[in-house]
């Protein structure tokens, strides 16, 4: 058989297909992958804020992000609400507006918003709740504490050491001050519990005191649980799925809900920068106008509230428990594994969403922790080398209680 060289039309060929996939784009070779920043108000620069009070000058600003990475790095993208509609604009580094486009928004899609559906069904018969516990972005843990700050308010969340009954659930009570211009403005007491069963967070009601002149003049907004039509909802569910919406509050007074429209997102705070938080849009199914944004960050909570930000936090305080309390398999592993040594402290913690417990225990002058599962399940030894090789010698085949 003989062949013949193609040599010279390969080349050809070969030259002709990279200057098609040069003009044309090749997937390798395509635009980075696009990341934005949330960027707070206070930290545009002059040239930014100028442009967008120049494009919509009545306008309220939503949210603000900055593009750091993709096609256009340093561009600044704005939803604004003016005149009743929403408008995502879009300025230059240098200050130049790119583009105002009007958005949909829910007063304009009333069609779109019949057929958009909320979860408000949430089986509380069939689920068992604790005062005490967090999952992913919620910590409903005592003397948790996020202080959220704007150029004119300031909000005080405390996680309290308290609980109340509300509709025939112990609920954990949260404590939010609210401060305008100095001033005390409002003081609520939020009702919380978790579900054990999937780590959603139930918001239960409030009681709210508002002030004027350091003085109560009235209670708007109130709710219970159990009490005239009134229902709990998910403040944040375990499990997050966007584009999921539901029911925070069922009353009727009070129906907020929320939609996750973003699990992504990078937020620069004075508290500092987090990643990976979660940005929730919320509206109420009493007034078609209301909207805001909210953002919460992994392994602290809410870090922006419309323009107020997170600026400090404190973790929760750690609780301490006597062995006598502890469930009956946890109690046993630890003795077990403290092999005789004495048992200083037992704590109750929480980590990657997971509820244990560690008791520090003395023995032979060493100090060392001992992990255990809320079900009795020996997790491991932490501290002193020595103790942790003592461990070992009891062996790795222990029967775990379970």
């Amino acid at each position: 058989m003989k062949f013949e060289s193609n040599t010279p039309y390969a080349i050809l060929i070969a030259v002709v297909l990279c200057t098609m996939l040069a003009i044309a784009g090749f997937p390798s070779q395509a635009a980075a992958q696009e990341r934005k920043v949330t960027v707070p108000p206070a930290e545009l620069p002059a040239a930014i804020s100028k442009a967008i009070k120049q494009a919509l000058p009545n306008g309220r600003i939503i949210t603000i992000e900055k593009e750091v990475e993709g096609e256009d790095p340093g561009q600044y993208d704005f939803l604004v609400r003016s005149g009743g509609k929403d408008y995502e604009v879009e300025i230059s580094p240098e200050g130049e507006v790119i583009e105002v486009k009007e958005v949909a928004s829910v007063e304009e899609a009333p069609v779109a918003e019949q057929g958009r559906k909320w979860t408000k069904s949430f089986g509380l018969e069939n689920r068992t709740f604790s005062t005490v516990g967090r999952n992913r972005f919620f910590i409903l843990e005592p003397g948790h504490q996020l202080v959220l700050q704007s150029s004119e308010e300031k909000v005080v969340i405390t996680v309290l050491d308290e609980t109340k009954k509300i509709g025939g659930v112990r609920t954990r009570v949260i404590e939010e001050r609210e401060e305008k211009d100095g001033e005390l403005a409002e003081v609520s007491r939020n009702f919380f519990a978790i579900c054990k069963e999937h780590g959603d967070m139930f918001y239960f009601g409030e009681e709210v005191d508002d002030y004027k002149d350091g003085k109560i003049v009235a209670h708007a907004g109130a709710w219970r649980a159990g009490e005239a039509n009134s229902k709990a909802g998910i403040i944040m569910p375990g499990t997050i799925l966007l584009g999921a919406r539901h029911y925070q509050e069922i009353a009727p007074n009070a129906m907020d809900r929320a939609e996750i429209i973003s699990d992504d997102v990078t937020m620069v705070t004075p508290a500092g920068t987090f990643r990976d938080c979660l940005r929730v849009e919320e509206t109420s199914g009493l007034d078609p106008d209301e909207k805001c944004y909210k953002t919460y960050a992994p392994g602290v909570g809410l870090i922006q509230d419309e323009d107020l930000l997170l600026i400090s936090y404190s973790k929760a305080k750690e609780q301490t428990i006597s062995l006598r309390d502890l469930p009956r398999a946890v109690r046993a592993t630890i003795k077990k594994h403290a092999a005789g040594g004495k048992i200083t402290e037992i704590e109750k913690d929480t980590v990657d969403g997971t509820a244990r417990y560690e008791a520090e225990v003395v023995r032979d002058g060493k100090e060392f922790d001992i992990i255990v599962s809320i079900k009795g399940k020996y997790l491991g030894t932490e501290g002193e080398k020595e103790a942790e090789d003592d461990e070992n010698e009891d062996g790795d085949a222990d029967e775990d209680a379970e």
